[in-house]
């Protein structure tokens, strides 16, 4: 949130002069919430705030966050990411000596006495209660300052994590992609390896063919040395089929003898 937003919403460039009495009223100390004047619902405010442009030029930028100091910082844990008190000491930003942040007014327009009252009415109260502080009068741009630089130190923190994440993000592409070429590497080297044992096996089954082809003429030769000897052939010759048997002679019938 920009700082016309934040005026914005305290209404501290709408509001009517002059300021109310508190004369009446006991003067709280910076223990509890103050208590709001009689009539603060009224039209009737706390004195002029400054000009915008002047509460631009009081408000200096948030410094950038210290990365060293982020990481000696304790994160919650199984949480990296530091907490926003973390993170405000990391940017710098420092609380008010008189102790009036941000988190104080939004403590003093939770209390009873604030609560009811509209927003117009709570910036009035409010203005009126810090211009009679008890330790000196609390500028309003000192809240608007602190309230702006957490703010600024926020942004800055998301800054510096996303910065973080495309460092990372670079880094992991590059990661990636050498990964990626190592895997092309050994598919490619794998594809070769498998390509020259399909040719390996080919080469083989070849040369057996081959040695198929001189075996059946070499088993034929030992065929016809074999078979005039044998009804039956012994040699196989690589054939689906043998050559029949020659069928048996029938043996002469005897003849009786004559007398």
């Amino acid at each position: 949130m920009g700082l016309k937003e934040v005026l914005s919403k305290m209404k501290l460039v709408e509001i009517d002069p002059p300021p109310p009495s508190f004369a009446a009223e006991p003067r709280p100390s910076l223990g509890g919430a103050p208590r709001p004047p009689a009539g603060a619902s009224g039209p009737g405010l706390p004195p002029p705030p400054p000009d915008i442009q002047e509460l631009l030029g009081k408000i200096p930028e948030a410094p950038e966050i210290d990365e060293k100091k982020l990481a000696a910082v304790s994160a919650p844990e199984g949480d990296e990411i530091p907490d926003f008190m973390a993170i405000y000491k990391a940017a710098g930003v420092a609380e008010p000596a008189h102790g009036y942040t941000a988190y104080k007014v939004l403590e003093i327009f939770s209390s009873p006495g604030f609560s009811v009252l509209d927003t117009r009415a709570k910036a009035a109260a409010l203005s009126g209660f810090l211009q009679m502080n008890p330790t000196g009068p609390v500028p309003v741009t000192d809240i608007v300052k602190d309230a702006v630089q957490r703010d600024q130190a926020l942004d800055k923190f998301e800054g510096f994590l996303k910065s973080k994440l495309a460092a990372r993000g670079e880094e992991i592409d590059k990661e990636n992609a050498a990964l990626q070429a190592e895997i092309d590497e050994i598919t490619r080297r794998n594809r070769d390896k498998m390509e020259a044992n399909r040719a390996a096996l080919e080469m083989e089954q070849a040369r057996l063919s081959r040695w198929q082809i001189m075996k059946r003429v070499e088993e034929r030769k030992l065929f016809e040395a074999v078979n005039p000897f044998v009804e039956s052939n012994p040699i196989s010759t690589g054939d689906t089929t043998r050559p029949a048997a020659a069928p048996a002679q029938p043996e002469p019938e005897e003849t009786p003898n004559q007398t």
